[in-house]
C-alpha cells in the first residue's frame, strides 16, 4: 500500500488521543476545529502529560496565526483552570464545550491530582507570554539566538526588510556593470530574449526566498566569479561555429524533413501543419543560406572568425520560428503526436543553442552573480532574509559543509533543541517546505523521547509561491506512526454541507486528493430560503449568454467575461440584501477574488449599486484615486499660476468640471479666478491647514457626489489627513508637501504603517472583498466565488523550479526538450494548487455558497470543471462544457445545488441600509470637568514652553512618543535660542588656549535632522572597534542617506566621532574613554516613563525651582532655579524620556557607578563677516562656552531628570542599590568640540576637558525631584 496516500487509521478524540512519544499527523479539514483541538492537546500536555509550558513549542504558519493561537490556548487554560477551581470550591461550572466538560468529569475529581494541575495551569498561564508560540522563522531566529556557538549564526540576527528593494538594487548594479559593458547589439538581442531589469530582479526574489532548492549550474558555461563581457563573446562564437557547420551539411536535409513530415501530418487527417507545408512556397533554405552568405561577407582581412551580434541572431525569424526545433514539436502535438523528437537532433539543437543558449547562459551567470551579491550586502549590514534564517539551521546545509555522515555531528544544535522541548506541536504543516520538514525530521522525529505531531490539510495547500511544498507533506505522512483525522465540521450548516458533499466527492483529482464527507456539528443558523432553493447555488453566465445547450460559434474571451462578472455578483448582492427572508447585511457577505485587479472591479460595481464594500488586505491610502486627487490640489497650491495643474483640479472629482465649463471658463475668466484662489490658499495654508483649503473648495453638491462614489470622500479626508500631520511635523510649504506626496505614491512603504492602511476599508458594515489566499483561516455567512472558472495564470519561463530536481532551472523555449519537461511539470503545479485553493475558498462559507460559472475561451483546466461536469471532463474543450452536459452529471449525483441565471442587463437598483431600530437618546453627560494637566510631558516640551495652565500641548508627538530631544535647530530660526551670536562671541573673545579652532565636525550641518544623525550613529557603533572597521563605515553611510546628508562627510563623522571616543573624560572620570565600554557596560537609548503626581497636585516650574536650591555646593543652583521658575510646567501624568547613553566606570558591575551620558550636536564658533561659519573646535568649547549652551538650553534641568530615571532604574535591577554608592553623575558630550586623544597627550586631566561637561550625581537634588515627581507639587 503507498504509504503517502494511506486513509486515516483513527478518528481524533480529544480527551482519548495518546500523549506519548511518537511521529503523528493529525488531518483535519477545513471547518473541523484544528486550532480547538491543538489548544485543548496543550492543556492535556500541561496536565496528563506533566510538560512545563517552556517544553512545548508550537509553530504555525503566520503572525496572526500565532497570535490567534495563543489567544486560544490561553482561554482554554484558563477554562480548564476554572473548573478545576469549581470542583476544589463546590461551585457551579459554566463549562464552554462539550470536550471540556468531559475532560473535567474524567480528572477533576482527583484531589491531589487536581491541586497539582492547578499549579501547572497557573505556571503555564504566567509563561504563556514568554512560550515559543511563534512562526517557524520566529523559531529559528530563537533558536539561532540561543544556540549561536554551535550554529555559528549572528546572535541577534536582524531580518531583512528591504528584499525586494535590494533586490532590485542588484539587478541594476548587475545590469550596468556587467550586461551595459556588452556590445549594444549583444544587449538588443538579450532584450528580446525577455532579459531585464525587472525580470531579473523578479528571478532573485523567487530564488532568493526559496532556500529548499538550488540554483541549477550543472548547464552553466558562463563562470559567475568573472566578468560577462570577458566569456560572452567566446560562447557565442562557439554556438555560431556549431550551428555553421551543421547547417551547411544537413540544411538541406532539414528542410526537406520538414515539409515531408508535414505531408505525413496531412495524410493522417490533420488540418493545421502551420508553418509547415507539404509544398512551400518559398525556398527557406536558400533564404537562410544567402544569409550566412550575406554575413560572411562583412568579414574584414582580420584573422579573427566572423561571429554575428545575438540581436542580428535573434532577428533572423527562419531560425525561431521555422527551423527551430520547439517549432516542429508544437506543430507535432498539435497533429496528434505524444512524445515528438526534432527531426535532425544535431542540427536543430545547435539551432536552439545559437538562438536561446546565449540568453539562457546570461541568465545563469546573473542569477548566480546576483544571489552572491545579494549574500554579501546582507552580511555587510548584519542581517537576514527569511531564507537564510532556515538555511542556518538545515542540516543539509551543515551536512555539505562538514561532509560527515552523522547528521547530529553536522548539526550541533539539534541536541540542545531536543533538551528544550519534549514535544512539537506544528500547525499549518502542509505548507511546510522541505529545510523546514529536514530541521523538524531531524530534531524530534527519530527521538524515542519525543512528541512530534504535525497537523494539516493537504487539500489546503496553497503557498507554493512561498516555498511550501505538498511532495514534502506527502513525505513525512508516509513516515508517520499514525493518523487521526478530524471528521466533524463546526463552521457550515448542514444543508450546505450536504451540497458541498456532494459536490467535493470526485476529490481534487489533479492533485490526487480524496474530500471525504463531513458530519455537519455547526451552530450556524440556515438561511430561511425560498422553497426549492438551495444553500449551495451556481450563478451561471453562460445560461444568460447562449440558449441551453447551443454551442457558440466561438466563446467570448476571459477579458469579455470578466467586464460581465462585476454586474452580475452587485444583482447578486443586491437579491440578497433586498430579500425579506434572510435578513442579511453587507457584513455578511463575502466575495473572494484571485487579483486585486478582480477585487478593484467588484468593488466598483458594488459601489455604483450603493452597497460598501472594504478590502480585507495590506493596503495603503496614499496608493489610492484620492491620493492621486489630492496631489492634484497640492500642486495648484505650490504653482497656482499653472494652467495645466488648475484644468487637472477643474476637471477632477473635486469640482468635477466637463470640457464645455473648462473651454467657458478660460474666456469668462473663471479659470483666473480659480488661480486666486489657490493662491490664497497657498498664503493661507500655515493658518487652514489643508483640510480647512480642500473644506474650502468642496461644496455641498460635490461632496454628496463624492459620498456616493463609494471610499473616494473617506479616502481623501485620510491622505488629507497624513500630509497635513507631515506639513506640521515637518514644516512644509505648499510646495514641499506636493513633493512629499509624490514621492510616497511614487516610492510606496511595503507593508504600509497602520496610519496608512484606508479607513475606508473599515466600514461599520460591509461587504469583505478578500483575495483567496488571504481568507485562508476566515469564515462568512455568505462566500460569492465569481472567478473559480478561470484557468489559473501559468508563468512562461524562463526561471523555472523544477521539483523532482530539487533546484531551480533556466530554460527558454518551453516547445522541446528540458524545457517542455519543465514548462509541463510547471503547469500541472499551477493547475493543482488552483484546484485547492477552490477547495479553500468554497469551504468558507457558513450558510450560503454561491459560485460562478461561466464558458471562457482558453480557460481548459480550470478548478470548477471535475466537480461541475465530473472527473472525465477534466480534460474536455471548454466547447463541449455545455450546460445540458453541466446539469446531467449534478443530476446523476444527485448534488443538492440551485443553477441560476445570471443577471447582465445594466443595475438601476440602489441599496439603502434600513433605518436603525429604536429611538435615539441622549447618551451619558460628564459629571466633572476633565483634568487638563494630565497627560504625557517631556523635558523638551517642558522647556519650550508648550505647557500651559489650560493644559494645551502642540508638541512633537514624535517627542511624547519617542522622549527624543529633537530641540537642536539652527539659531537663527529657533525663538528659543536667541542672543545665540552675542554668546557665540562672547565665547570667542574671552578664550585663551592651544586648542584647535577646527574641528572635523565644524562644517557638518546643522538642525534637528543632523543631530539626530550623530545619535543615530553612536546609538548602533561598536565603541570598542575602530570606526574605519567596515561595520562601522556601513552604519555611518546608511545614516549619512537616511537622514539625506551628503555620504562624502563619511570622512569627518569618522574623524569626530573618533576623538570623541578615545578623548578621556577628566574630572573624577580620569583617563576613562569611551572606547573602554565594552557591550556589558553601556546601554544605548534607555527609554522611560516616569509616573508624575499621581496622587498628589499638579506638578509646577516652581516646584522644579526648589530642587535646584538644595545642595549649593553642586553646579547649577540659585541662579538656575530662577531660569526654571519661568518656565511654564503644569503637568500630571507621566514624564517619558530617552537616555543617550547608561555606563559604568568600572568593570565590577556591583560596585561600580552608574553614570548618564547625552550627546549634543551644539555649534558653538566663529564667523566671518559674511556671517559664515569661519572655525568651530575644541578651542571655542571650554567651559564658559558650554555652560551657557547648557543654561540656554536647561540642560541641567535635563541631566537632572535623566539621573532620576537611572535612580529608578538601578533600584529596580541593580541587587543591594544604594545611591550613595551606584549613582555615579552625569557626562554632556560636546560632539562638535571634543579635541581627541593626540591633542590630550601632555594636558593635565584634573582640568575641564574641551567638548566635556562632567558632573558627579547631586544627591540632594536627584532624591528630591524623585519624591516630587511621585508626590506631586505644592
Amino acid at each position: 500500500m503507498d504509504q503517502a496516500n494511506r486513509k486515516p487509521e483513527f478518528r481524533f478524540e480529544a480527551n482519548e488521543y495518546p500523549l506519548g512519544p511518537g511521529l503523528r499527523l493529525l488531518e483535519a479539514s477545513a471547518g473541523t476545529g484544528k486550532t480547538f483541538a491543538l489548544a485543548h492537546l496543550v492543556l492535556r500536555l500541561l496536565t496528563e502529560g506533566g510538560r512545563q509550558i517552556s517544553q512545548l513549542l508550537v509553530v504555525t504558519f503566520t503572525e496572526s496565526a500565532a497570535a490567534e493561537l495563543r489567544s486560544r490556548i490561553g482561554k482554554r487554560l484558563e477554562d480548564a483552570l476554572t473548573g478545576l477551581e469549581s470542583f476544589q470550591h463546590q461551585s457551579a461550572f459554566n463549562s464552554p464545550d462539550p470536550v471540556l466538560d468531559q475532560w473535567l468529569l474524567q480528572q477533576g475529581s482527583n484531589s491531589s491530582k487536581r491541586n497539582q494541575w492547578i499549579c501547572s495551569l497557573l505556571e503555564a498561564l504566567e509563561g504563556l507570554d514568554r512560550a515559543d508560540i511563534t512562526t517557524i522563522h520566529g523559531f529559528c531566529r530563537r533558536t539561532l539566538r540561543r544556540q549561536a556557538l554551535e550554529s555559528g549564526a549572528a546572535v541577534d540576527p536582524r531580518l531583512d526588510d528591504t528584499g525586494a528593494k535590494l533586490a532590485l538594487e542588484v539587478a541594476h548594479d548587475y545590469w550596468q556593470q556587467q550586461i551595459l559593458a556588452l556590445a549594444p547589439q549583444h544587449v538588443r538581442g538579450l532584450q528580446h530574449a525577455g532579459l531585464s531589469v525587472e525580470n531579473l530582479a523578479k528571478a532573485l526574489l523567487k530564488v532568493d526566498g526559496d532556500p529548499s532548492l538550488d540554483l541549477d549550474i550543472h548547464l552553466s558555461n558562463l563562470q559567475s566569479s568573472h566578468p560577462l563581457v570577458s566569456q560572452f563573446d567566446n560562447y557565442l562564437q562557439s554556438c555560431w561555429q556549431q550551428f555553421s557547420d551543421q547547417w551547411k551539411r544537413h540544411g538541406a536535409e532539414l528542410d526537406a524533413a520538414l515539409s515531408s513530415r508535414s505531408a505525413d501530418w496531412r495524410s493522417l487527417g490533420a488540418q493545421d501543419t502551420k508553418p509547415f507545408s507539404p509544398k512551400p512556397k518559398k525556398d527557406r533554405c536558400d533564404i537562410l543560406t544567402r544569409w550566412l552568405e550575406v554575413l560572411s561577407q562583412d568579414l574584414d582581412d582580420s584573422d579573427h572568425s566572423f561571429v554575428p551580434s545575438y540581436g542580428t541572431i535573434r532577428d533572423q525569424t527562419l531560425l525561431k520560428d521555422y527551423f527551430h526545433p520547439a517549432v516542429v514539436c508544437n506543430v507535432a502535438r498539435r497533429c496528434g503526436e505524444v512524445n515528438p523528437a526534432p527531426l535532425k537532433p544535431s542540427l536543430q539543437k545547435s539551432i536552439a543553442d545559437l538562438c536561446d543558449g546565449p540568453a539562457e547562459q546570461v541568465w545563469t551567470h546573473a542569477l548566480h552573480w546576483g544571489i552572491n551579491a545579494l549574500v554579501e550586502r546582507r552580511r555587510r549590514r548584519g542581517v537576514m532574509s527569511y531564507a537564510e534564517l532556515l538555511s542556518a539551521l538545515d542540516p543539509k546545509s551543515q551536512t555539505k559543509v562538514t561532509n560527515q555522515p552523522h547528521c547530529d555531528q553536522q548539526a550541533p544544535w539539534l541536541d540542545a533543541l531536543r533538551r528544550r522541548y519534549r514535544v512539537a506541536l506544528i500547525d499549518e504543516f502542509q505548507d511546510t517546505d522541505p529545510v523546514q520538514w529536514r530541521l523538524l525530521e531531524q530534531a524530534f522525529a527519530h527521538s524515542p523521547d519525543h512528541l512530534l505531531l504535525m497537523v494539516g490539510d493537504p487539500k489546503q495547500a496553497i503557498y507554493r509561491f512561498r516555498g511550501g511544498d505538498l511532495n514534502t507533506y506527502l513525505d513525512a505522512r508516509s513516515k508517520v506512526d499514525r493518523i487521526d483525522a478530524l471528521i466533524d465540521n463546526f463552521r457550515t450548516t448542514t444543508k450546505l454541507l450536504d451540497g458541498l458533499n456532494q459536490l467535493m466527492a470526485p476529490g481534487l483529482r489533479r492533485s490526487n486528493l480524496g474530500c471525504p464527507p463531513l458530519t455537519a456539528r455547526s451552530d450556524a443558523t440556515s438561511l430561511p430560503l425560498p422553497l426549492g432553493v438551495n444553500p449551495l447555488q451556481l450563478l451561471n453566465l453562460d445560461d444568460a449568454t447562449h440558449s441551453t445547450g447551443a454551442q457558440p460559434a466561438s466563446l467570448s474571451s476571459k477579458t469579455k467575461l470578466e467586464e460581465q462578472i462585476p454586474t452580475a455578483v452587485a444583482h447578486a448582492v443586491l437579491d440578497l440584501l433586498q430579500s425579506d427572508s434572510c435578513n442579511l447585511k453587507p457584513a455578511d457577505i463575502c466575495i473572494l477574488v484571485g487579483r486585486h485587479r478582480q477585487a478593484a472591479s467588484i468593488r466598483e460595481g458594488l459601489a455604483l449599486a450603493g452597497v460598501p464594500t472594504r478590502l480585507v488586505s495590506q493596503g495603503d491610502v496614499l496608493n489610492s484615486e484620492a491620493a492621486q486627487v489630492l496631489q492634484r490640489f497640492l500642486d495648484c497650491l505650490a504653482r497656482p499660476a499653472h494652467s495645466s495643474s488648475l484644468r487637472l483640479v477643474a476637471c477632477s472629482a473635486l469640482m468635477q468640471w466637463n470640457t464645455q465649463q473648462l473651454a467657458d471658463a478660460e474666456s469668462n475668466g473663471e479659470l483666473d479666478q480659480l488661480a486666486l484662489r489657490f493662491r490664497n490658499w497657498a498664503t493661507n495654508l500655515p493658518r487652514l491647514g489643508l483640510m480647512g483649503c480642500l473644506a474650502e473648495l468642496l461644496e455641498g453638491r460635490t461632496i454628496a457626489d463624492l459620498s456616493e462614489r463609494g471610499r473616494l470622500l473617506g479616502d481623501l479626508y485620510q491622505c488629507a489627513q497624513l500630509v497635513q500631520e507631515v506639513i506640521h511635523r515637518q514644516g512644509l510649504d505648499a510646495s514641499t508637501a506636493a513633493d512629499w506626496l509624490r514621492r510616497q505614491r511614487l516610492q510606496p512603504v511595503d507593508p504600509a504603517s497602520d496610519d496608512r492602511q484606508p479607513h475606508s476599508d473599515v466600514a461599520e458594515s460591509a461587504v469583505a472583498v478578500v483575495t483567496v489566499h488571504r481568507s485562508k483561516g476566515m469564515e462568512y455567512s455568505v462566500v460569492i466565488c465569481p472567478y473559480l472558472w478561470q484557468v489559473p495564470f501559468i508563468p512562461s519561463g524562463p526561471l523555472w523550479r523544477s521539483g523532482s530536481e530539487s533546484r531551480w532551472c533556466v530554460a527558454l523555449s518551453t516547445g522541446w526538450g528540458k524545457g517542455w519537461e519543465l514548462a509541463q511539470e510547471g503547469q500541472n503545479a499551477y493547475l493543482q494548487e488552483a484546484e485547492r485553493l477552490a477547495y479553500v475558498a468554497i469551504t468558507r462559507a457558513c450558510s450560503l455558497l454561491m459560485l460562478v460559472w461561466a464558458r471562457g475561451s482558453k480557460q481548459e483546466g480550470n478548478p470548477l470543471i471535475s466537480w461541475l461536469f465530473g472527473p472525465d471532463a477534466i480534460d474536455a474543450s471548454m466547447q463541449d462544457l455545455t450546460s445540458v452536459r453541466m446539469n446531467d452529471w449534478l443530476d446523476s449525483q444527485r448534488v443538492e445545488i440551485s443553477v441560476l441565471p445570471a443577471q447582465l442587463t445594466l443595475n438601476k437598483r440602489h441599496w439603502r441600509a434600513p433605518p436603525p431600530a429604536g429611538e435615539l437618546v441622549l447618551g451619558p453627560i460628564p459629571q466633572r470637568l476633565l483634568d487638563r494637566s494630565w497627560g504625557r510631558s517631556s523635558y523638551s516640551a517642558w522647556v519650550s514652553g508648550v505647557h500651559r495652565n489650560d493644559g494645551s500641548a502642540s508638541s512633537d508627538p514624535l517627542e511624547l512618543e519617542e522622549g527624543r530631544d529633537r530641540q537642536q535647530k539652527n539659531p537663527e530660526t529657533s525663538p528659543n535660542l536667541q542672543g545665540q551670536s552675542a554668546i557665540d562671541e562672547a565665547v570667542v573673545s574671552s578664550q585663551e588656549s592651544t586648542w584647535s579652532e577646527q574641528g572635523p565636525l565644524a562644517q557638518f550641518p546643522r538642525g534637528a535632522g543632523a543631530g539626530d544623525c550623530l545619535h543615530r550613529i553612536l546609538e548602533r557603533l561598536d565603541f570598542c572597534k575602530p570606526l574605519q572597521d567596515p561595520n562601522a563605515v556601513m552604519v555611518i553611510e546608511e545614516e549619512l542617506r537616511r537622514a539625506g546628508l551628503d555620504i562624502n562627510l563619511r570622512a569627518a563623522v569618522q574623524d569626530g566621532l573618533e576623538r570623541v571616543l578615545n578623548t578621556p573624560i577628566g574630572s573624577v572620570l580620569g583617563d576613562l574613554c569611551l572606547n573602554q565600554l565594552h557591550e556589558k557596560r553601556r546601554i544605548h537609548e534607555l527609554s522611560f516613563d516616569l509616573p508624575i503626581a499621581h496622587q498628589g497636585k499638579v506638578l509646577r516650574s516652581l516646584d522644579l525651582a526648589r530642587a535646584f536650591q538644595l545642595d549649593p555646593m553642586a553646579r547649577f543652583g540659585e541662579t538656575y532655579a530662577k531660569q526654571i521658575s519661568n518656565l511654564s510646567v503644569w503637568s500630571r501624568g507621566f514624564l517619558t524620556g530617552s537616555i543617550d547613553l547608561v555606563f559604568t566606570d568600572s568593570e565590577d558591575l556591583a560596585e561600580a557607578r552608574w553614570w548618564v551620558a547625552d550627546w549634543k550636536s551644539n555649534w558653538i564658533g566663529r564667523r566671518n563677516p559674511d556671517g559664515q561659519v569661519a572655525a568651530c573646535g575644541p578651542f571655542h568649547y571650554d567651559e564658559g562656552g558650554m555652560e551657557q549652551q547648557m543654561l540656554l538650553h536647561h540642560y541641567p534641568l535635563q541631566a537632572h531628570l535623566y539621573l532620576v530615571a537611572l535612580h529608578r532604574f538601578l533600584r529596580w535591577r541593580l541587587p543591594n542599590y544604594e545611591p550613595e554608592r551606584h549613582l555615579g553623575g552625569y557626562v554632556y558630550v560636546f560632539l562638535r568640540g571634543v579635541p581627541g586623544a593626540k591633542a590630550m597627550a601632555g594636558n593635565s586631566l584634573d582640568q575641564p576637558v574641551p567638548g566635556l561637561i562632567v558632573e558627579p550625581s547631586p544627591l540632594q537634588r536627584v532624591m528630591f525631584l524623585d519624591r516630587l515627581l511621585e508626590q506631586g507639587g505644592q
